[in-house]
């Protein structure tokens, strides 16, 4: 639309000059007068004049087309925007939106009734393997934070004291006794916690198998625990008497006479890194469960019922206000209509435009037309040396640009606008008439009902998948029984 009116105003305007500049006016009007022509008794135009008129004709022609153009181009641009406004298309939009509402709800209740069935699956596994473990209560499982708490602070306690104690036997002092306690109540706490995680825990594991690698790495680990913290109360004691003794040389000396420990502060050193230990061990016995695989099966349960607990708390808090945005576009038909009306208004203006601009351009060609053959008259009269003829007196009609009648485009414009004008005013009312029963039910449903009958609805859907599957499984359990060997 806005290039058809630019391509209009592009045309230069049209003034005498230029219009008596192409025909050459008034030098021919001057070499006809040479012969004295035209005759005084002609009564019809000279060649000059006609080709004047042939010329203004053909500007006339290219003036209407351009106008047609234009006034054409906008009435086809309504013709399409008023395809876009029929009750088909906001009938399918009210079904659409109902349509909408409904996957919302199939969606969630999808998600939910998976977190129902994965829960489901989860407790199930977990009362088999209660009853394949033969355990009667629930775990006991600490949060990481408290474990990894507990285990800081004995880390923290140990290697104060130890380091008070090595600060005494180190070249270093307090700083090179800091650095051994640290090493060494790590150690404790790590040989610790894995004794009470590992071995503590398969000892009373319902398959004996397990004993024959438990009970001996239970041990070892104990021994290793005690013989390294003597291994550390042999070590401060060989400091003391050596400043520059190796950690190695700790072995012969340990081996040759483990207890042999003269310092009650290495003794002290000793029996509070095995009490660390056994702290650490525990904590690794009891963090996860004091059965191997208890705590695992009874968190991945609870994680599961967690899920669809959130799951339904995310009903509440998202989806409603989702399907109240999708219900809120019910009305946009309404005010799709508001806005195309204010819109024609910018095409009326538009078609106007175009109108008067057309009208100007006549009115410039209508006075060109008639001061260029002026001009050849004029010079025409000066040279001539008899009478000029009497049609001289009058003006050359051309009706097309003296007598212009209306534009039939612009008036089929109109008609087509003040036509969807009407239409789109009618619009709301007709579709408020005939999708009377359609719009009061999208508009009066209950959603935070429906999300409710959703909740149950899915939760009953979640627990029949289960109970298929279930009993699906145990079909096949029963056939595979019951085939002979």
């Amino acid at each position: 639309m806005a290039s058809d009116r630019g391509a209009m105003s592009a045309i230069p305007p049209i003034t005498a000059h230029h219009l008596a500049e192409v025909v050459q006016a008034g030098h021919h009007g001057a070499r006809d007068a040479l012969d004295n022509q035209p005759p005084a008794s002609s009564a019809s135009p000279s060649q000059t004049e006609l080709t004047l008129l042939a010329r203004v004709v053909e500007l006339f022609t290219t003036i209407r087309q351009e106008a047609a153009a234009t006034l054409n181009g906008l009435q086809a641009e309504i013709a399409a925007r008023r395809e876009q406004f029929t009750q088909e298309r906001y009938e399918g939009r009210i079904r659409s939106i109902e349509a909408a509402m409904r996957a919302l709800l199939n969606r969630h209740g999808g998600e939910l009734e998976q977190r129902v069935y994965d829960a489901l699956k989860a407790k199930r596994e977990y009362e088999f393997f209660n009853y394949t473990h033969k355990r009667s209560a629930d775990p006991k499982v600490d949060k990481w934070q408290f474990i990894l708490l507990f285990l800081i602070v004995p880390l923290t306690l140990e290697s104060l004291l130890n380091g008070n104690f090595f600060a005494e036997a180190s070249e270093f002092g307090l700083v090179g006794g800091a650095a051994t306690a640290v090493i060494i109540s790590a150690l404790n706490i790590a040989l610790g916690f894995l004794t009470g995680l590992g071995p503590a825990r398969y000892c009373q594991h319902v398959r004996p198998s397990h004993l024959l690698w438990a009970l001996p790495a239970y041990v070892a680990l104990i021994i290793l625990i005690v013989m390294f913290n003597l291994a550390v109360g042999h070590y401060r004691e060989m400091l003391i008497a050596t400043p520059d003794v190796r950690s190695l040389q700790v072995l012969p000396r340990l081996m040759a006479n483990p207890f042999a420990i003269t310092e009650l502060k290495s003794a002290a050193l000793v029996i509070i890194g095995c009490l660390v230990a056994f702290a650490a061990a525990v904590k690794g016995y009891s963090a996860f469960g004091t059965y191997p695989g208890h705590g695992a099966a009874y968190q991945r349960w609870r994680q599961r019922w967690s899920a669809v607990e959130e799951e339904r708390r995310r009903l509440d808090a998202e989806l409603l206000p989702e399907l109240e945005t999708v219900r809120s576009r019910i009305d946009g038909f309404k005010e799709d209509c508001a806005r195309e009306s204010t819109r024609l208004q910018s095409v009326k203006a538009a078609a106007d435009e175009a109108r008067d601009l057309y009208g100007a351009r006549l009115a410039q060609l209508r006075s060109a037309k008639d001061a260029a053959l002026m001009q050849y008259r004029e010079a025409n009269l000066r040279v001539r040396t008899d009478m000029p003829p009497a049609y001289f007196s009058q003006n050359l009609n051309v009706a097309e640009i003296d007598q212009p009648v209306a534009l039939a485009e612009y008036a089929a414009l109109r008609a087509a606008i003040d036509d969807f004008e009407r239409q789109l005013a009618s619009m709301p009312a007709l579709v408020e008439a005939k999708l009377r029963e359609q719009l009061a039910l999208v508009r009066g449903l209950d959603l935070a009902g429906e999300i409710e009958r959703l909740k149950a609805r899915a939760a009953e859907a979640g627990r029949d998948a289960f109970e298929q599957d279930e009993a699906a499984r145990r079909q096949i359990r029963d056939e595979f029984a019951a085939a002979p060997r």
